[in-house]
């Protein structure tokens, strides 16, 4: 034996888990920080590695929900609290926390895992891939006039809110506006708290985040930004910067109205945002659309199919079509699985003109028309990367002619997939 000990963390012990990420990350951690995190940290599903009594590696999963394409839900989870001491590295320590916890997700009929990853080139090997992206971005405000100025956006008001009404407030508005993004991912209460309680660590001196919930003309909420100001002044000139942290709006008109609001900001010179749309519909908005300026693309949410016949049946498709996909597993063991995905029209919906598809997902032994590894299946699977752009990389092989070119009409996803929340 090695004496190492798999178990999940005490709550007494969360000053210890802290601790290990801080030094695995190189980061630090003040008593507010301590709070908002221990808020969102998964204590009955965490798994953690000790040696002679000490933590030297830990993980946590949250159990959570991801929308998908066609608009249904599916239970993710979600792999969070990944560290291992720099004294613990190439040990085998983080193999053996992801072989139980994906054991114990499968276990709980979890179809799907997800997880944003540190540094690029870690999980690939345990069957997991970039699913979505986002874009960095900024305008400088003096050039961010709209196309067409008189357009004001949506007819209603935009509030400020209190941290107590933040808290009441957004959860709803986020939760019924995720259900339409391909993507989005649930936040449990534990995460709200952590989000809202707005860690020091975070804001990269920036301010504390403020909350605006947009409202209809009867007081409906129906979109919200959060916001930092990082302070900035040259001699006595302002140049603030405004931090967009996260916007959703129901329609592009809310959309227009919470972008308006932030781009009249004073006092500021420019407004950024971290994790925006790859897509971002702002571009397009603007009178001078080269003043979007962008500065970094990278992935953000990364997936694991767990149970490929039920997570491949359980998305809508864009166009029927019948594929035979070889999936190259190397984790826990390597294997080598064929599925047969077929999907058929299915009745109108109630919500809109599009006809929807109703798929089905089996093992089979006919031979395969793609062939690709389980984290390109990952990647592939809401729509965010095209098979062709695989193939193009000899990431995925075509065996029969024109499957590439169905399989990409099939997996197109409108919208494109987003995720905004870290976990």
């Amino acid at each position: 034996m090695d004496g190492i000990e798999i178990r999940p963390i005490r709550e007494d012990e969360f000053p210890a888990i802290l601790a290990l990420v801080c030094v695995a990350f190189g980061e630090g951690a003040t008593e507010e920080d301590a709070k908002a995190y221990r808020a969102g940290f998964p204590f009955d599903r965490s798994l953690c590695a000790f040696e002679e009594g000490r933590l030297v590696a830990s993980s946590g999963v949250l159990s959570m929900e991801l929308t998908l394409p066609g608009g249904s839900v599916v239970p993710m989870g979600g792999v969070t609290w990944i560290a291992t001491l720099p004294t613990h590295r190439r040990r085998g320590l983080l193999r053996r926390l992801m072989t139980a916890q994906i054991t114990d997700m499968t276990a709980r009929g979890e179809i799907l895992s997800g997880l944003g990853a540190s540094e690029a080139n870690i999980y690939g090997r345990f069957g997991y891939g970039p699913a979505t992206h986002f874009a960095s971005f900024g305008v400088e405000r003096a050039f961010a006039a709209f196309t067409d100025p008189q357009d004001t956006g949506a007819a209603g008001r935009i509030r400020l809110l209190s941290t107590d009404e933040a808290a009441s407030q957004l959860p709803p508005v986020y939760e019924s506006l995720r259900l339409r993004q391909p993507g989005a991912v649930g936040r449990t209460p534990g995460m709200w708290a952590e989000y809202l309680g707005d860690a020091p660590s975070a804001r990269e001196g920036a301010g504390a985040m403020h909350h605006c919930v947009h409202e209809t003309i009867p007081g409906v909420p129906d979109g919200y930004v959060s916001y930092r100001v990082k302070n900035d002044w040259k001699g006595e000139t302002p140049a603030n910067e405004v931090q967009v942290v996260e916007l959703q709006a129901a329609d592009r008109h809310v959309y227009r109205a919470l972008w308006g609001f932030l781009l009249d900001m004073d006092l500021c010179q420019t407004i950024t945002c971290w994790r925006g749309r790859v897509d971002e519909p702002l571009r397009w908005l603007l009178a001078d659309r080269r003043r979007f300026k962008v500065d970094a693309v990278a992935d953000f949410l990364w997936l694991r199919l767990l149970d490929v016949p039920r997570a491949l049946a359980a998305r809508t498709y864009e166009v029927p079509g019948e594929l035979v996909l070889e999936v190259t597993d190397p984790f826990p063991t390597p294997r080598r699985t064929c599925y047969l995905l077929r999907a058929e029209s299915g009745a109108e919906p109630a919500t809109g003109p599009e006809p929807h598809t109703v798929a089905e997902c089996t093992l089979t032994t006919r031979a395969p028309d793609l062939t690709l590894t389980m984290d390109m299946l990952g990647a592939v699977y809401l729509g965010g990367v095209s098979f062709a752009t695989l193939a193009a990389a000899g990431k995925l092989r075509e065996l029969t002619p024109g499957a590439v070119k169905l399989a990409d009409r099939m997996f197109s996803s409108l919208p494109a997939p987003y995720c905004v929340v870290e976990f």
